[in-house]
């Protein structure tokens, strides 16, 4: 017998070709072994999900280290792993929106009286926002990787090395962020700190795995953070300027 996927010559008793390390199945597909297939990889802590998830927390180094340095199967393949994460997070808000932040933001525009300023319908820019949400994530990342490119330029890693550290830090930080939710809003009903506790989580696991990524002490970790906002600022201002470089254009030529 030879293995399906690469065609390297098997033994009776393998379970595993050991060419390729595909797993070699006998049995014909049946309802329990589509369902051991399709919800295993989710409920196994023994699978590329969760040692990923987990070994960010734990051992951030070696699994952002592992893809790059060829260690392919190790664990959750970085794009794949943010992909997964976009596809959840979207069904996620499709069934449980955020009814206690739209009522939280009901008030918004209650403190302005100049009939002159724009109202802003609170409620349909987060439900906009979270109906592209995986388009965004995927958009933000390079801005990111740009960022933490810049800030750690010396240590060595490339720009598309930042790409594969920051897919794999983001979706953890959504993933984090979609528990928060549970808890603090559809549990506790608390949305007022939600914001602020997401924010402080996504800034706090950021400077944790780029500290033991690069090994930072105390004072390296000060001057990368304030390095970073620097670059976070002065992108910020070049695409404000951008973006209304092009509106003006835009009313010009319509004229």
């Amino acid at each position: 017998m030879n293995c399906k996927t690469c065609d390297n010559l098997l033994e009776d008793q393998d379970k595993f070709c050991s060419n390729c390390g595909a797993k070699i199945v006998h049995d014909r597909l049946s309802f329990k072994g589509t369902m051991e297939e399709f919800v295993g990889p989710f409920l196994s802590w023994d699978n590329n999900f969760w040692r990923t998830f987990i070994g960010l927390f734990k051992q951030p180094k070696d699994v952002l280290e592992a893809y790059i340095n060829g260690a392919r199967k190790k664990y959750f393949q970085p794009f794949s792993y943010l992909i997964l994460y976009t596809t959840v997070a979207v069904l996620f808000y499709k069934l449980f929106p955020l009814p206690d932040i739209y009522d939280f933001t009901a008030n918004f525009n209650k403190g302005t009286t100049d009939p002159n300023v724009p109202q802003i319908d609170m409620k349909k820019f987060y439900s906009s926002f979270y109906n592209y949400y995986n388009f965004i994530i995927i958009l933000t990342i390079p801005i990111y990787s740009l960022l933490t490119y810049l800030t750690f330029k010396r240590k060595g890693n490339n720009f598309f090395e930042h790409l594969v550290f920051n897919s794999y830090m983001q979706t953890n930080i959504g993933y984090v962020s979609i528990l928060i939710q549970i808890l603090l809003l559809h549990l506790l009903h608390q949305p007022s700190p939600f914001f602020t506790i997401q924010i402080l989580f996504s800034v706090c696991f950021s400077i944790y795995v780029f500290k033991k990524l690069y090994h930072l002490n105390a004072k390296q970790v000060v001057v990368s953070i304030l390095k970073f906002w620097g670059l976070a600022l002065l992108v910020y201002i070049i695409l404000s300027i951008l973006i209304g470089g092009i509106v003006i254009l835009t009313m010009l030529l319509s004229k």
